[in-house]
């Protein structure tokens, strides 16, 4: 394998206590594990919390079902609208569907689990407070398990955000015309840890990417701490000269006299392009700057006047200086877009 991702399980634990001293006790965890857990791995992720959290959270049906069928028996909300013609495996595997659309209702097959979700300003899924009066009339229509409500908040990654609180009073609305016993949940990352004292809590809450070591926004949280670390090695090294231009487009000249290492990552496996000149990679505890454009499957880092050896390991993502946060904001990006980024190809190694 050219690059070895290592997964510290130990860390969401942690992160997971991050969530729990905000919520208090009583409050359900509803762990957020789409589209790979954010890149760190469905199965493994959801095997090491099963039993650290009540429910887990999917964005498309085909991901609970692969849980389900590697023995997760947690409660599992699949965020999607039901997929036409699955409608059946919601019921086959006990999974419960999300309501997102007054269609879906006569879709779903007798008895299928469901929780209502009304959009109260994301403008995403979601069903509008004006249809209301059509959702409680299909409650009775159709015989389906109903056993929650949500909705989503569209600005909770930012303290003080006043649509936060406006959907918050809209949500409240459209929650007191429902009966009392659906589980009730609205707080995503951003609202578990700006607005935990606002009333967003209800009987649930969704972490996601905090579980994975990010702040939901701009600052850093302290008691969060990033969970991967992508580690390769140096394939080759070679001398430079001064003038010497370094990869295509021959857009980096060395400055001087020096060495060049090559690393066998580039853009296909999830080191985007536009990074190309802008972050470091860690060898034998020293930054060295990548410099050239990142190619399809190499990076080249200048090493200054230090011939390492091929094989020599070299760190490209860890906490710290070298973390996902530090790549998102060089590319006015969020972390979560780096972490999913990653290449499936490369290997995981669960620590």
């Amino acid at each position: 394998m050219s690059s070895t991702l290592y997964v510290h399980l130990s860390r969401i634990a942690k992160n997971l206590d991050a969530v729990d001293q905000r919520i208090g006790k009583g409050v359900k965890r509803m762990a957020v594990v789409k589209d790979e857990a954010y890149g760190h791995g469905l199965l493994p992720v959801a095997g090491y919390l099963k039993d650290k959290v009540e429910w887990f959270c999917t964005a498309r049906l085909e991901e609970a079902v692969q849980l389900r069928e590697h023995g997760i028996q947690n409660p599992i909300l699949v965020f999607e609208i039901p997929p036409a013609g699955q409608e059946a495996l919601f019921l086959k595997y006990d999974i419960t569907a999300s309501i997102s659309d007054v269609s879906v209702f006569e879709r779903l097959k007798p008895g299928t689990k469901a929780h209502l979700h009304f959009d109260t300003g994301m403008f995403r899924l979601g069903m509008l407070p004006d249809d209301v009066a059509a959702v409680l009339q299909n409650m009775k229509d159709f015989d389906l398990d109903y056993t929650g409500i949500y909705t989503h908040f569209a600005n909770s990654d930012v303290e003080g955000h006043s649509r936060v609180l406006r959907q918050l009073e809209v949500f409240r609305s459209i929650r007191s015309q429902f009966p009392e016993q659906l589980l009730t949940h609205t707080a995503n990352s951003g609202a578990i840890f700006y607005y935990h004292d606002k009333g967003v809590l209800f009987d649930a809450v969704r972490p996601g990417v905090c579980l994975y070591g990010y702040a939901p926004g701009p600052y850093d949280i302290s008691d969060l701490e990033p969970v991967i670390e992508w580690r390769s090695k140096l394939v080759q090294v070679k001398k430079l000269q001064k003038g010497d231009l370094v990869g295509y487009g021959s857009r980096w000249e060395a400055p001087k006299e020096g060495w060049l290492g090559v690393i066998p990552v580039g853009y296909a496996d999830g080191i985007f392009r536009n990074l190309s000149g802008e972050f470091a990679v860690e060898i034998n505890g020293q930054l060295f700057q990548q410099v050239g454009t990142i190619s399809m499957d190499y990076v080249m880092v200048y090493l200054k006047e230090q011939q390492f050896k091929p094989g020599e390991s070299v760190t490209i993502l860890k906490n710290g200086k070298l973390s996902a946060k530090k790549w998102a904001k060089i590319m006015g990006t969020i972390p979560y877009e780096i972490t999913t980024a990653i290449s499936p190809k490369i290997e995981r190694v669960y620590v």
